[in-house]
This record gives C-alpha cells, sequence and structure tokens, in this order.
C-alpha cells in the first residue's frame, strides 16, 4: 500500500493550472505527491449539458509533465467539445480511488456527480498568440555606451578611452546608434534575431536609467534619424529591436519633477511623483538612489504622457517592442493600458516585465506582459554551472517547477539569459573557467524560452557586479574566438531545428556525475539534448527514450557525428563543457 500525502494534491482553477490554448485546446494540470497514484484523469463535461452532465462526460488521461522532489504535476491537452466546461480528477493509487473537484477531496468516485461542485472554466476563449517572431528567438542585449562607436563628423563631447577600466556609471565610453548600425552584420552572423538594448534617452549617466527626456535620444548616442535608420536595416535583416522604458521613476533633471520641486503642490506635476516628508529626500525613489525619484503611475496625466512615450517610439521609429523596468513595482493598471495601446499600434509587438521573481501576476492572465526576464531560472543555471552548490537532481526538480510557472505559449517567450547589465558575468561568477559558460551557454540555447546572449559573452568577456560588468565590447578579440564559434553554431541549431525553439520539455536523466539529459519535443521532432554540467569529464551508458531507443544509430547535430545504439541506450563520453543534441 502506497503511503499518499493527501496535502499534496492540489488544483487552482486558474493561471499555469487551467488554461486555453492560441489553437481553442485547453490545459488542465494538477500536483499530487511524488509517485503516490498509477492513474489520474480529467474528467469533462459541460456546464449544460443537462440532464446528464457527468454521464455523458469525457475522460482524459494525464501524464506526468513536471516532476520535482515532492510533486508530481499532471498534464492534459484537449479539445473541448463545449467552450463552457465544468471537470473534476480522479485518481488511483493501487486499490484505492480518489476524486477531487472545487469542494475537496473525497473516496471513491463511482457516486452521482454534482455538477455544481466541480471546477468551472466558464468560457475557454482561445488564448492570444504571441508574436511568431519572438517564440524561441535568439536575442542579444546591447549596453549602448559598451558595445560600439562609430564617430560621426563634428562629434566633440570628449568620452573615455575604449580601452578604460573606469567603468563607473559617471564615465562615458561614447558607444552610440551608428556603432550598432555598423555592427549589424556581426549580429546577424551571430544568429542574432532580436537585440534589446538599455536605454536610449537624455540623461548624464551611462546606465541612462535617470532619464530627463523621454522624446529625445541622447545626443551622444546620437538622434531620433540615427534609431530609425538602425530600426529599419535591423528589419531588412529580418531581425527585431526592443526598447528599454523606464516608467517607474526618472531622473532629477525631468522637466515635470524639476517643476514639482520648485512649485511643490502648487505645480501640476506633483501628483506624478511620490513625494512623502517621512522620506529621506522627502519623495519615493528607486531603490535608495535619490537621483531617480519615483513616478506615480496612478495619476492619470502622468500615466497618459507615458503612455505617449511608449506609442511615439512605435509609431516613429517602428521599434517591435518594450522591456519595462522595475515592472512590479508600477501600478498594475497601467501595465493593462500600455499593453492595449501596443496591441493597437503595433499587434505583432512584444511586452517584456523586468521582474526578479515569479512572475505569474504579471503575465499569465494575459492582459499585461507576454514575456519576462527569467531571473528565477537564471539562479539555477547559477548554482549549478558556476558553484556547484546543487547536484545534478536539484537542478533537475528546479527546471520542472520553472517549467510547470507558466503555460507553453508563454514559456516560449520567456527572456533566458546568463547574465546581465545588472549582474556578474557567468563566466567570472564560474571563477573563469570558459568550459563552464560554454556548458551553460549549451543548456541556454537548448532549453525553453528565448535565450538572450549579454554583449561578448560571445567572445568571452569578464566583468564582476554593476558596474563591471559593463565593460566595452572587446572588438579585438573576434577572430578566431572558439566561444563565438560555439555560440554561432547554438544558434545556428536553433534556427534549424523547431523543437528546440517551440518544443516541449521533458527531463529525462540527472547522474551524480554531473550529465544531465532532457528532451526538447513538438508533434514532428524529438531531441535528446545531453549536456556535462559538471567539472570533470563523463563517460556513460545512457539509455534512449522511446522513439530513438529501436534506432540503429542517433545523429548528434552539434558535432555532426553519428552514436551507435546497442540496447535501447548509447555510451555518451563528454568533456567538460561539451553538450549533445540527439535525433
Amino acid at each position: 500500500m502506497r503511503t499518499i500525502q493527501f496535502g499534496s494534491i492540489y488544483h487552482m482553477p486558474w493561471l499555469e493550472y487551467r488554461h486555453a490554448l492560441p489553437d481553442g485546446r485547453v490545459c488542465l494540470r494538477l500536483q499530487t505527491g511524488r509517485g503516490e497514484f498509477s492513474r489520474v484523469a480529467a474528467r469533462v463535461t459541460s456546464n449544460y449539458a443537462a440532464p446528464d452532465y457527468f454521464k455523458a462526460a469525457d475522460e482524459y488521461e494525464m501524464t506526468v509533465a513536471y516532476r520535482d522532489e515532492w510533486h508530481d504535476f499532471y498534464e492534459v491537452i484537449f479539445s473541448p467539445r463545449d467552450l463552457r466546461i465544468k471537470y473534476l480528477f480522479v485518481l488511483q493509487s493501487d486499490e484505492l480511488t480518489f476524486k477531487l473537484d472545487a469542494t475537496g477531496l473525497k473516496a471513491g468516485a463511482d457516486a452521482e456527480e454534482d455538477v455544481s461542485q466541480a471546477f468551472a472554466f466558464a468560457y475557454a476563449y482561445p488564448a492570444e498568440p504571441m508574436p511568431e517572431w519572438a517564440r524561441g528567438c535568439v536575442g542579444y542585449q546591447i549596453f549602448p555606451d559598451r558595445f560600439r562607436r562609430e564617430p560621426a563628423p563634428g562629434d566633440t563631447e570628449p568620452v573615455e578611452p575604449w580601452t578604460s577600466d573606469r567603468v563607473q556609471n559617471q564615465y562615458r565610453f561614447g558607444g552610440n546608434l551608428r556603432g550598432i548600425l555598423k555592427a549589424v552584420p556581426y549580429l546577424r552572423d551571430l544568429g542574432v534575431k532580436m537585440i534589446y538594448t538599455t536605454p536610449l534617452f537624455l540623461s548624464d549617466s551611462s546606465h541612462r536609467y535617470n532619464t530627463f527626456d523621454y522624446f529625445k535620444i541622447d545626443p551622444l548616442l546620437g538622434t531620433e534619424d540615427d534609431l530609425r535608420a538602425l530600426c529599419d536595416e535591423l528589419h531588412k535583416n529580418d531581425m527585431r529591436i526592443v526598447l528599454d522604458g523606464v516608467f517607474n521613476h526618472s531622473g532629477l533633471q525631468f522637466a515635470p519633477f524639476v517643476d514639482a520641486m520648485e512649485k511643490g503642490e502648487a505645480s501640476p506635476y506633483y501628483g506624478w511623483f511620490c513625494f512623502d516628508k517621512k522620506m529621506p529626500y522627502g519623495y519615493h525613489t528607486f531603490g535608495d538612489w535619490r537621483y531617480m525619484p519615483k513616478l506615480n503611475l496612478r495619476n492619470g496625466d502622468c500615466a497618459q504622457y507615458f503612455l505617449s512615450v511608449g506609442r511615439y517610439w512605435l509609431e516613429k521609429c517602428h521599434v517591435d517592442g518594450w522591456r519595462l523596468d522595475v515592472s512590479p513595482e508600477v501600478w498594475p493598471d497601467f501595465w493593462r493600458q500600455f499593453r492595449k495601446m501596443m496591441r493597437q499600434v503595433n499587434p505583432d509587438s512584444l511586452m517584456v516585465a523586468e521582474c526578479w521573481d515569479d512572475s505569474r501576476e504579471w503575465l499569465t492572465v494575459g492582459d499585461m506582459f507576454d514575456s519576462t526576464m527569467h531571473y528565477v531560472l537564471s539562479r539555477n543555471i547559477w548554482s549549478r554551472f558556476c558553484r556547484h552548490d546543487i547536484s545534478t537532481a536539484q537542478f533537475d526538480c528546479a527546471l520542472n517547477r520553472a517549467a510547470m510557472l507558466y503555460p507553453q505559449r508563454t514559456q516560449e517567450v520567456l527572456w533566458t539569459f546568463l547574465d546581465s547589465h545588472d549582474t556578474q558575468r557567468l563566466r567570472t561568477r564560474a571563477g573563469g573557467d570558459l568550459r563552464m559558460l560554454h556548458a551553460a551557454s549549451f543548456f541556454q540555447f537548448t532549453y525553453l524560452g528565448s535565450p538572450i546572449i549579454y554583449y561578448g559573452d560571445e567572445l568571452g568577456m569578464e566583468g564582476g557586479e554593476d558596474p563591471d560588468c559593463r565593460r566595452p565590447m572587446q572588438w579585438d578579440q573576434v577572430e578566431g574566438n572558439v566561444t563565438r564559434t560555439h555560440y554561432q553554431k547554438l544558434a545556428s541549431l536553433r534556427a534549424r531545428l523547431p523543437a528546440l525553439r517551440t518544443g516541449r520539455f521533458r527531463s529525462h536523466a540527472a547522474m551524480e556525475n554531473g550529465l544531465y539529459a532532457f528532451l526538447r519535443e513538438t508533434d514532428a521532432q524529438q531531441l535528446l539534448c545531453v549536456v556535462n554540467t559538471g567539472l570533470e569529464p563523463v563517460s556513460v551508458r545512457l539509455e534512449l527514450p522511446r522513439g530513438m531507443a529501436g534506432m540503429a544509430a542517433v545523429h548528434d547535430h552539434y558535432s555532426g557525428r553519428s552514436l551507435a545504439v546497442t540496447d535501447g541506450a548509447v555510451q555518451v563520453s563528454l568533456k567538460v563543457g561539451e553538450g549533445l543534441i540527439l535525433e
């Protein structure tokens, strides 16, 4: 007799546990204790299927999609006969059978079901599809001041020498939009399909998160015409661009803030900010930084101003999306208004949150963001590939929890990254070990989401905590760079193999020696991705999944070699930092 942890059985008729897909199918998920049930099924009827209701219900077998240390997460995807759905779950463990409905867990499943006690999906409207270009695309983050400088005639402003080590925020190196434009062939050759730039607007810092004028490109970067030329060139090369919108706070020289400070409550802009005499500076700020006063987006006039900012750059330069800074600290209804505006201007645009934690509040309902910067995943990558303070099995459980957080359509557009302008570079975090950068990037490009390269990672650049992670791009390290070749190959494979872009994720093997294997699957393609996450070479016999086990050989897309299959398994030998993509 199996022990059943009844407190582990959980379903929420909302968010990731119950949602519709863009194609009209419905996904139901259920959490149970790990390994406690031999069969789980969803019993589905219509709220209008009188008088029979559940007597005429459809029953769908559920399978374990994800699993962590303590839980199984069951899933079923089906096409409902009626979009007005009532449902419950049937669970079997040995000879015991249980039923879970909205009133709780009950022994037995044969009794008459009361439709009023079932879980409800009142009307399963198909979800809005994500922009097709954003699904699994390869992105590239640029910190403009430090990426590339292409002087224009008449440039006179003094800037730091490109080789300077003074990377603090007050030092400006003069990277500009003309430089990014010049680098488009380099980015195209790398396999990049979308670039994201940190703020471009008028400011006195190198990071420009303290914006002075949201309608003016910082002259050190160039002009509005330069941005338009960059957008046009990217689009000609089938690439997209996402700008950074800093609408949580402004800079001290933002004209409305200057007016509010001078006139106090007599200023028409006083309500645009969060003035509070109890605060050290007399107003709320981003973090504890005086030079970034917090905006009040609950104020209607303030909200309309920033909606016009977002609209302006979408319309005037045809940018493809916004990444929105400090998104969880902004009044949520503003994001709903912002999304409506974006969809009106460009239905194919992408709206990305900068949220460092669980982002379901902002993503899953579909009325705010499409995507987020997936720091939940990043922290587990750092733990396994850099510090090695979690085992391969613990890493696998963390990935399963991350995969369970959001619907598949959201997973496909999440921004996955190894580092950013706010964090140590991964190679530095790994003690300078280039092999770990290769291993982590292999995983990044084969896992769910949209892998974002932080400029220079493809060259093996290092950098400590902010601002050291913002060193100038090392253009002298491009030629013959093995790490760049590695990234090019990964991006090329992602473009060529649909399952890497939009396939489902399923765990396959997590071994003590550091070998980790997982599946990426679409209805038409099955790939087995294998990576050495450890600090020693591995050589092991790996059982293949159903669909590959009966083949004579499997092909590794990364190396181009074939591996013989013997009794449903292959012999895998990987050096530190290496991986395989088997089909």
